[in-house]
């Protein structure tokens, strides 16, 4: 009898597509298709400012009949020896609805949290190794545009806020959700609410080991208030994605990482379809 483990039935969770994500050329064979909705599937791959891999994600897309979206992502980072499983709900606009996080630190459970979101409020069943169980309700003054949950197939999810009609190219997000204040979103999960700022740099074509693709080039430029790495370089990330699935590509950041530079790089490697 066939085994498997977390790693394997995430890979099995979904079959893919590549319809309306941006793709011009991909590498890997046809996958079968949900006769109820549209599924992509994916793996990005981490690594530092010395080229080798340090972490890796495998993620999947549900793009539902009723406009529901739903992203299953699990995330291994091993300097930091930090495991993430994520299965987020979105609306049609990529509007948060729901969504589970469970976070290994160290080889050993940290926490686990279920959030709701709704136009007024957020509300999140939290247990955690330190806090114990937590039961937050934040009353939100104006419906959230998204939720970073940490995987970098979630980060580009806030980019559907950016308003391209409009003549700014950095333009302010108000109410963003986040689930952790660190980097590497190893704390909680606990909700706390940001405004994030977005620079859109313009269309480029990128190549990667999952194929060439149309995208669009993004940033999150440096936050003055934030502190500097201690090689002085302010954070920044710079990342690209598809549209209008909003396809994780790649990501470049600087000040970000526990390296002599702060630099790193995550690109996708596996798409099928």
């Amino acid at each position: 009898m066939p085994t498997f483990n977390r790693r394997s039935l995430l890979l099995l969770a979904a079959a893919a597509t590549t319809r309306g994500t941006g793709v011009l050329a991909a590498t890997n064979a046809p996958a079968v298709r949900s006769p109820s909705a549209r599924n992509i599937r994916g793996k990005i791959l981490y690594t530092g400012d010395d080229g080798k891999e340090r972490g890796r994600e495998w993620f999947g897309f549900s793009f539902r009949e009723d406009g529901q979206i739903t992203l299953r992502a699990y995330c291994e980072i091993d300097d930091a020896r930090v495991e993430r499983d994520v299965v987020y709900t979105m609306t049609s606009q990529y509007h948060p609805l729901d969504c589970f996080v469970r976070l290994h630190v160290g080889g050993k459970f940290l926490g686990t949290g279920w959030i709701r979101v709704s136009d007024t409020e957020a509300e999140c069943e939290v247990f955690n190794t330190s806090l114990g169980r937590v039961h937050q309700l934040l009353p939100l003054s104006i419906p959230a545009p998204s939720l970073g949950a940490h995987p970098l197939s979630c980060d580009v999810l806030l980019l559907p806020s950016f308003d391209h009609a409009k003549a700014e190219r950095i333009q302010s997000i108000p109410g963003s959700l986040s689930t952790s204040p660190l980097l590497d979103g190893a704390s909680g999960p606990l909700l706390a609410v940001h405004t994030a700022h977005i620079e859109y740099v313009g269309l480029e074509t990128i190549t990667t080991p999952a194929g060439r693709f149309q995208a669009h080039h993004y940033r999150f430029p440096p936050d003055p208030a934030a502190p500097l790495h201690p090689s002085g370089t302010p954070r920044s990330e710079d990342i690209w994605c598809t549209e209008p699935d909003f396809i994780f590509v790649r990501a470049e950041v600087h000040g970000y990482l526990r390296n002599a530079s702060g630099y790193g790089r995550y690109e996708l490697v596996e798409l099928e379809s």
